[in-house]
Order: C-alpha cells, then structure tokens, then sequence
C-alpha cells in the first residue's frame, strides 16, 4: 500500500505500463514455512535458433485433454484466484545448483497451465455470434471469445504430437553461438523455496546454441472449409517471437493456403508467392479460416500465406509492455520484420519451389512495404501512406513515444517523419518501388473510410508516386478492389528483375483531389485501364520496348498516356541524353507516332501523350 514518489528530475514517461497489475517482489535467503515441489522432466533442445524447454508443472488446474474454452477459462481462472503461481526459467554458462542458483539469470516467468495451449486459435468475432455464446477474457484480451471452441495443444516439432497436458513450455531465442544451462522453479505468490535441483529441475548438460535466420515455424493444424464452397484448405503454423521480431516473448500464427486448383510445385519452373496481412486489426482466427482468403480473390497460380498483425504493421516502441520508459529506447518495426521474415522462410522451403523475383503483397495498410521493392515485385494496399497524420494514426501516437512529439525509431529517424512515406517517396525520386495496387481494403471511398483515417493521406499518396512517375493504379469508388480488381491477374505475371512502365497523366484518369474533400472525385482511379505485356519487354542500353494496350473492359476505346520506363536494369540514361521513339501498330510499315525524348535530371525517359487502344502497339525508345 506504499506510495512511491520521484523528484520531478528522475521522472520518466512508463508508456503502457499498468500499475493495477503491476508487483513489486523482494528476493531474500531463509527458511521457507511452505516447501514448493520442484518441477519434474525438464528437456531442452535448440534448433533453427531457439531453444525449446519443456517441463512438468507441479499442478494441473484444467484436467482435461480437451476442454471447452468455457471450462478451460474456468479451470485456469480459478487456480489463479488462489494463488499465483509460476515458473521461473534459470540460464548460466555454469551447472545451475542451489548453491549457483543466485548467479544464473531469469530469462523467463512463465504463468501456469497457458503456456501450451494455443490461445490464439480460438474462435473469435468482433460482436458475439448469434445464438453462439461469447464473452471477453482477460487470459485473451480484445474479441468476444466463442465458449464452446475446444482447445489444442501446441506442437513444438514436424511430425510431433501436442504437448501432454500439464507441460510447462519455454522458447527462447539464440542471439549469438555459445553453451548454457538451464534450470527451472516454481515460485507461488512470489515466494520461491528452492531446498535442491534435482536432475528433473536442472540440466546437467549444457545446450549448445546457434542463432537460426528467422524463427521456428511449427505446423499446428489444418482448417478445412465447406468443399462447396470453398475451393482451399489452411494449414497453421506457429512461431515463438523474440527480438528482432517483437520486444517481449509472443506468438504469432503464418498461414498457408493450399488452393484447390493450385499446380504442384516444381523446382524447374517455380511460382509466385502472395503474401497476406489482412485488414487493419485483422485476427489470427478469422485469416485462417478458408473462407476468408477465398473472399480477397487470390493471384491465380500463386501460392498464399498469410501473416496476423502483431500490433500496427508501422511498428512501436520497445518499451511497450515493460517497465522501461521511452528514454530507454527506440521504435522498431517488429511487425514488419516478420512478414520478411515469413517471406524468406517461404522462399527458404525447397519443396514449396518459389521463385524469388515474384512476390506479391496484399494488406490493408501493406504500403510500408514500398521502401522493400528488393523483396516484393507487387504491393497491393490501401492509399494512407502517410501515417503520420490521420485519425487513426493519433488514436496509437503513444506507441511511437510520448505524444506528440513521439521518439527515433531503428534506424536513428523521427518515426513521425517515417511515417510520412509520400514524403519518402518524393525525396527518393530514382528509389525502384514495387507495382502498386490501391483500393479501399473496406468502405467506399471517400465517405465512409475517411471517418477512420482523414482524407489527407489518400491523395498525398497518389500525388506523391504520380508526380515522381512511379508505376501504379488505383481506384477509390467502391468497397474492395472495384476496377483495380482485374489488374491482378496482370501482376501475377510480373517479376521483381524486369523493367515496368509507369504511366501518366492518362486522359482517363479521375481527380482525387488536393487535400479538400470537396475537391475530389468521388468515382473513379487513376491508371486503371492502360496495361502491357511483361514478357515482351526488351531492357537495352541503348534501347526499351514494351506492347501497350487498354483493357478489354475499359469504358472508352482509346486513351492518351504518358510512358516512363521504370525498374529498368539496363536501360539506365543518363541525365540530359537525348531519345528517338516510335509507337507501332503489328504489321504496319510505319509507326502511327513519333517522337523524341530527353532523359531529366533523376535519368527518366517520359514519352508523353501517346495513345492507346484496345489492340496492341509497340512502344520503342533508342538511344539517338
């Protein structure tokens, strides 16, 4: 019941920390009035870098193998109403004894009975089912919680069985080669009697560490959907999160969609992969379920995983969910390091024989992932770039640093500023971005999702990749993709290594605006109707051709465009040299256009106005 007070001079901003719940616990040596039983089993093994422990707890409040979520919250919240009791994980570069026991760290308190049973696949959705009974649970804050789900177990190998109820479980991540010891207690209310160490509690071999490139993924389980309806089944997968991928021991769900019509993989000729991050907020439970991908119309041929939010995709400080304070450190982008991380555990994995150039990215706010064109070859998002500013974005300002002014982030920048990725864009002209997909991920634009973001951030975006002829497409009227829709099957075929057009001020484009609501158009995109041939083009150095033409579903039969060569990887001009260029309809003797071009300041070459229709012409720029 005591009252801590600091002088104002050693005061710190606790960000996150909830003093409710909060314990203040002394250590001390003496006799103990109330002997705890000392854990029994304890294994240890490391592999793709992390160390897997594994014990037997000293009780078993749920007592069943499978328990509804009703009875396992009842089992679960019930012991902890008693007394709170859990399990203390030592590490020493020594044998851990009673006599070392002081010496060894704590790398790890683990809370009785949850730390096996797989909290996030139960079933949950944002307003209680009907006829289906749900409630909130503080074991798993946010969405109602379906009572009647049944609870699993983990697995913590490929092909191995669920964990034994009554298994304690810790998964501790390898920073750097070495050996260490383990040890584990039980401690209850805080108090820890540890009169020995019997073989059961501590290990009498060291393990021998080595860091892995990205964390374990383990196979769980399979969702299967209704075979009439969905054509796909989801296998789930689960990691144990450590830094770099998150500030505090967590777990997150990777999902892979096994479509119907899915060709199987063949290492001579290797497929796309698309990447998945849902909707803002999206949960782990709703992305694994069939139905769900099948809803977001997939790229065709490409192989699926999805990959749950782990607080905002724009990342947040370390000091989120600690005792430390934002003077203690920096904002780091964990979130977005497992989507590359799951990126490259997908490519890593022969026998899903992916090709690395063809990398496709869908996510409500998955813009981040522009500043990453050496991964992903396309981004599909919505347009709020620029996260800096927005009603949403202030709603979670605290989590960048004390608002408003916030702190640097990994890289040693102002994280508001790194928010700011139209700015980014603008002062990186010569940067190569992903293709770009834009649409509302929900909500017709811009009446209805405005009221979660702001206007603002939309036609900062678009005006930003426009005015530094980036290539892209997007569309604002209607809820989803709307005409952008079909553009991917387009970006199914395109690849990270080869050259692109970006176009421009296209005679079909609509206004977005300028920052006024009542500015902008309210249907219509920009780029929508003009595509190409990817597997046509010709990257020279001295020479860029590329077949143009509009969709077969464009409302109009013709269009004027500008053409930009982007992405190219040998086509590089110099500032100042100058182009000849022809436009030429297959089979004619003459082009239908002509022209020359001067590469500006940034080495870009924009042929400008040339026009377009629904059969094939063929652009092509040399060096004069």
């Amino acid at each position: 019941g005591a009252h801590l007070l600091l002088p104002e001079e050693a005061r710190i901003d606790l960000a996150g920390v909830r003093f409710d719940t909060a314990v203040l616990e002394v250590s001390y040596a003496g006799p103990a009035d109330k002997p705890i039983a000392p854990v029994t089993g304890l294994r240890a093994d490391c592999r793709f870098g992390q160390v897997f422990l594994t014990w037997r707890e000293i009780a078993d409040p749920v007592g069943a193998d499978n328990p509804s979520f009703a009875d396992f919250e009842k089992g679960a919240l019930g012991a902890q109403a008693k007394r709170r009791l859990v399990y203390r994980v030592y590490r020493h570069v020594k044998p851990i004894t009673v006599a070392t026991l002081g010496e060894a760290q704590v790398v790890r308190e683990v809370p009785e009975a949850l730390s096996i049973w797989n909290m996030l696949a139960v079933r949950n959705t944002e307003h209680p089912n009907q006829g289906t009974p749900t409630r909130r649970s503080q074991l798993r804050p946010g969405r109602n919680l379906a009572l009647n789900h049944v609870m699993t177990r983990y697995r913590i190998a490929a092909g191995a069985e669920p964990l034994p109820r009554a298994t304690g479980l810790a998964v501790l991540t390898v920073t750097k080669p070495g050996k260490h010891y383990y040890a584990v207690t039980a401690a209850i209310d805080g108090c820890q009697s540890v009169a020995k160490l019997p073989a059961g509690a501590s290990l009498r071999r060291p393990v021998v560490e080595t860091p892995g490139r990205f964390p374990s993924v383990v196979y769980q389980r399979t969702n299967r959907g209704d075979p009439k309806r969905h054509s796909c089944a989801v296998d789930v997968y689960n990691s144990w999160l450590a830094a770099p991928y998150a500030n505090v021991p967590g777990r997150a769900e990777t999902f892979i969609v096994r479509w119907g019509d899915l060709p199987k993989p063949d290492p001579d000729s290797p497929g796309p992969l698309m990447v998945t991050t849902g909707t803002h907020g999206g949960s782990a439970t709703e992305m694994s379920q069939p139905g769900w991908h099948g809803a977001r119309r997939h790229i065709r041929g490409a192989l699926t995983i999805g990959v749950t939010e782990g607080g905002l995709w724009q990342g947040f400080h370390e000091c989120i969910g600690t005792l430390g304070g934002y003077d203690r450190g920096v904002v780091h982008n964990y979130p977005q390091r497992r989507v590359l991380s799951a990126v490259a555990w997908a490519l890593d994995r022969r026998q899903l024989a992916l090709d690395p150039q063809r990398v496709y990215l869908w996510g409500q706010m998955a813009h981040w992932a522009l500043r990453h064109g050496k991964v992903f070859a396309v981004v599909m998002s919505n347009g709020y770039g620029n996260l800096a500013i927005g009603k949403e974005a202030q709603k979670h300002g605290w989590k960048w640093g004390p608002y408003p002014a916030g702190c640097k982030n990994f890289l040693g920048v102002d994280q508001w500023e790194y928010m700011n990725l139209p700015r980014w864009i603008r002062r990186n002209p010569t940067v190569e971005l992903p293709y770009w997909l834009c649409w509302p991920a929900y909500g017709a634009y811009p009446s209805h999702t405005i009221g979660d973001f702001g206007f603002m951030p939309w036609p900062e975006m678009i005006h930003a990749m426009a005015a530094t002829k980036r290539a892209f497409a997007a569309g604002w009227s209607t809820n989803g993709p709307g005409p952008v829709g079909p553009l991917r099957e387009l970006a199914g075929r395109l690849r990270r290594d080869q050259s692109l057009p970006a176009f421009g001020n296209c005679s079909l484009d609509a206004n977005c605006g300028d920052g006024d609501h009542a500015d902008a158009e309210k249907n219509g995109g920009i780029n929508l109707y003009q595509i190409w041939e990817p597997e046509t083009v010709v990257d020279e150095p001295a020479r860029w051709e590329i077949t143009l033409l509009l969709r077969p579903d464009c409302p109009h039969d013709r269009c004027t465009t500008d053409v930009t060569p982007r992405r190219c990887r040998k086509f590089r001009p110099r500032p100042g040299s100058r182009f000849q260029w022809t436009l030429t309809d297959p089979g004619a003797d003459k082009p239908v256009a002509s022209g020359t071009a001067t590469a500006d300041k940034h080495g870009l070459v924009t042929v400008e106005a040339i026009e377009l229709t629904k059969s094939k012409r063929r652009l092509v720029i040399r060096r004069r």
